[in-house]
Parts: C-alpha cells; sequence; structure tokens
C-alpha cells in the first residue's frame, strides 16, 4: 500500500521542480481565450514570487468564468473572483471535494478521493471531522500552546547567532514544532520527516531531469508514509491524529484501501504549506519594508489582524480543485455536472472589490474576508492550530531578531497549485 500510493503520486506529476523567480514589477499580460480556452493559469513555468497576479488581476476584471485547458487536454474553468470562489467552496452540493483538490491530479481522480477527510462531502465528511475536531478546538489549541512556544524557543537556539543562514532549510522542522505532538509522529522523526514533506511540494532544482523529479518525489512520498505506517503499527495515543485515524475505516468502508494512512497522510501534507510559507513570504515582506518592520517591531504581540493579513497576503495554496455533481451557473456561466471548476484562492485574496488597496500589505486590516482557510464545510479542520503557531513565531521572531535583510533571491516553488519558498537565504542581527 505505501509503494502503491506513493508511486501513483509521483507517476502523475503532481509537483513541479522550482526555478529562479521572476523579478517583480512585471508588465501587466493579457489573457487571450479562444473559443477552446487558455492553458494559461495551468502553466506552471508562469508561477514563481507574485508573478501570477497580474494575470489574475486581468482575468478578474473581465469578469465571469474563464474556460481553460490542461496541456493534456482536459477542460476546466476557473472562477477568479472573491464572490464566485466562495460559492465554489462554500457549495458542496453542487461542487463535490470527492475527487481531488489539485489540478494536476485528475484522471481517476486522487487515490484517496472518497477516503480523505479533504477529498469527501457530507454526510461522510461530517462524520470524519467530527473524529478530529476536539483535538482542534480552540480550547484544545490553548492547551498547546505552552507545548508549541517550547518546541519553537528551542528550534531558534539552532540558528540563534548566526548572521546568514537559509531559513528553509534550517527551519525544516518548523510546521513540525507545531503540528508533531498533535500528529503523534516522535520527534526523532521530525527531521526526516519536514524534509520529505517539503520535497514531497516539489523539486527545488530547476536543471534536474523529469526522471530525477519523479524519483525524488517517490522517495519523499515513500519515506512520509512508512513514518506514517509505523507510527499507526505502533498504536498511538488516542489524543494524536493519527491516534485516532484508525476510527476512519469504521466511517469509510474501503477494504481494498488503508483508509487510516490515507488520512493521516492528508493531515500531515495539509499542516505543511500554511505554517513554513505563511511565515516564509512575511519574512521576504519583513526583510524589504523598512516601514512594516518598525511597525512590526513596535508590537507587544501578535494579534489576529497581523495573521488574517498574513495569510491573505501570502495565500499559500493558489487554487483547489472541485467537480460538479449537478448542473450549475455560475457567474453567469452554464457549467454543466462533471465538470471541473477551480477555485483560485491567491486571486481571490488581491479582489479590488472586497479589499481597499489589494496589493498593500495593511497589517491591521479590518474586517478581512481572505480565503486562505476555505470557506463552508471545508474549511480548514486546524485553523486554529495554525494561528496559535504563527503567532507564537512571529513574537519569538520579533523577541530575538533586530533586524532582517535578504542575503541573497529567495527560490520560489514553480506550482500552480503550492505558492511555495524553498530557499530563503537571510541575513540576522540578533537581540
Amino acid at each position: 500500500m505505501v509503494g502503491r500510493v506513493a508511486l501513483l503520486h509521483a507517476v502523475r506529476g503532481e509537483h513541479r521542480a522550482a526555478r529562479p523567480p521572476v523579478r517583480r514589477g512585471e508588465v501587466l499580460m493579457r489573457v487571450d481565450l479562444d473559443a477552446r480556452g487558455s492553458s494559461e493559469l495551468y502553466d506552471e513555468s508562469r508561477y514563481s514570487d507574485q508573478g501570477m497576479h497580474a494575470v489574475w488581476r486581468e482575468m478578474r476584471a473581465r469578469g465571469g468564468l474563464h474556460r481553460q485547458v490542461t496541456p493534456d487536454g482536459q477542460e476546466f474553468f476557473a472562477a477568479m473572483r472573491h464572490a464566485d470562489v466562495r460559492e465554489v467552496l462554500s457549495n458542496h452540493t453542487a461542487f463535490s471535494s470527492a475527487y481531488s483538490t489539485m489540478l494536476s491530479v485528475r484522471g481517476d481522480g486522487d487515490v484517496a478521493a472518497g477516503a480523505a477527510i479533504h477529498l469527501t462531502d457530507p454526510p461522510v465528511h461530517s462524520e470524519l471531522k467530527r473524529i478530529f475536531t476536539p483535538l482542534m478546538t480552540v480550547p484544545a489549541t490553548q492547551r498547546l500552546a505552552q507545548g508549541i512556544e517550547e518546541r519553537m524557543r528551542e528550534l531558534f537556539d539552532t540558528i540563534r547567532g548566526r548572521e546568514s543562514f537559509d531559513f528553509c532549510a534550517d527551519m525544516v522542522t518548523l510546521p513540525m514544532t507545531v503540528t508533531g505532538a498533535l500528529m503523534g509522529i516522535p520527534t526523532s522523526e521530525w527531521p526526516v520527516t519536514g524534509r520529505a514533506t517539503v520535497r514531497a511540494m516539489g523539486g527545488t532544482d530547476a536543471d534536474e531531469s523529469d526522471y530525477q523529479r519523479r524519483l525524488n518525489l517517490f522517495e519523499a512520498h515513500t519515506t512520509i508514509m512508512t513514518v506514517l505506517g509505523d507510527v499507526l503499527a505502533d498504536a498511538p495515543a488516542g489524543d494524536s491524529v493519527i491516534g485516532r485515524c484508525p476510527q476512519t475505516a469504521d466511517v469509510v468502508d474501503d477494504p481494498g484501501r488503508d483508509v487510516a494512512l490515507l488520512n493521516a497522510y492528508a493531515f500531515l501534507m495539509g499542516a505543511n504549506p500554511t505554517i513554513p510559507q505563511t511565515v516564509n513570504q512575511m519574512l521576504i515582506l519583513l526583510a524589504g519594508d523598512d516601514d512594516l518592520w518598525s511597525w512590526f517591531t513596535r508590537q507587544d504581540r501578535t494579534d489576529q489582524k497581523f495573521i488574517d493579513e498574513a495569510l491573505r497576503w501570502a495565500s499559500p495554496i493558489n487554487h483547489v480543485l472541485r467537480r460538479t455533481s449537478v448542473d450549475v451557473t455560475l457567474a453567469g456561466t452554464e457549467v454543466p455536472a462533471g465538470s471541473l471548476v477551480t477555485a483560485w484562492l491567491g486571486s481571490a485574496n488581491r479582489d479590488e472589490e472586497v479589499f481597499p488597496e489589494p496589493f498593500r500589505f495593511v497589517p491591521d486590516r479590518s474586517p478581512n474576508q481572505h480565503t486562505a482557510f476555505g470557506f463552508g464545510v471545508h474549511r480548514c479542520i486546524g485553523q486554529h492550530v495554525a494561528t496559535v503557531g504563527m503567532k507564537t513565531f512571529f513574537d519569538l521572531w520579533r523577541e530575538n531578531v533586530r533586524s532582517v535583510s535578504l542575503a541573497g533571491e529567495p527560490r520560489h516553488l514553480v506550482s500552480n497549485f503550492l505558492n511555495g519558498v524553498v530557499s530563503l537565504p537571510l541575513s540576522v542581527s540578533w537581540r
């Protein structure tokens, strides 16, 4: 089972290699759609830094849905405006999650479709969610906060005093300081799991061959599945996510698949992008904006408004995929049942109709209806844990760092799914 799942993910090539970022200030690009549709949104060579925001802005201005096509000829619709994205994410009866969440995983759908929590619809999704929700309520998260801070302080100690370092490489276990104990993964496995989850998001070498990229993905996914399988075999505590995963097999009666393992994998990979990638994007911004850094250092604590704006700004997930289960009309467009529809979260988070001055970071922006955690029944179950983790990180960064600047160009993940940073060279002056 471990090898089969990992191999299918790798062979489908759901992630891409990183390349150096394009320069800022690029010329606004016009999106020209013919009768068949454009492949512009799918084209992963365009994705690095904030490079697609010009395209998304143009598409929002034109309104409606946008017909697109993948390189292999698969048509899909793209919702770019905040209202349309929210409708797609909120209306689970018309826009089903029980297929795939990623454009690059299509065909017969994701191997975990209908079994993993993020790839199910109510009532199955609701039953699965009830298994894990008690671990991630606001009171439960508050009980986790002290342990998160202690583990994160220990991680800070590993880089303290170093004037320059690659934040991504040296803080690879950052998300595990927040979710590792909650997941039930032994601390001895955090470094290897942290590296594997980063690698599973895509390659870091723009020159690697397609074969090497697929091999690396296979190895990363196999590592993750092996760690999770071993933890499950050791009967983890019931107050951990993995400890509760065996209960999912009672909800999803599918002897042909390891439902517990698929859900453990879903939670681990779901936790990986939001925390580190929001932090990465914010450090790039703080390192290059003296006014923002001055404001940041004057704060006593990191509040919710700052976290919400960081999530809006970073938008770690570019898009999520849904498939229509009925004929539906969206943004004036007739969408037949069985159609693929993408909700572009990164575009919605810059919608001029919802966010005044959307291309300016406003640390105390309110209201802030960002889409980073989604909407409706699939709103992120771990949002409270992620928020506590990010607040803790930014409080510790303010406490420990006098100044920060870029020591080199960040390298961005080239992926139409994840807005990720894979290398972040920093120069730091410590307090």
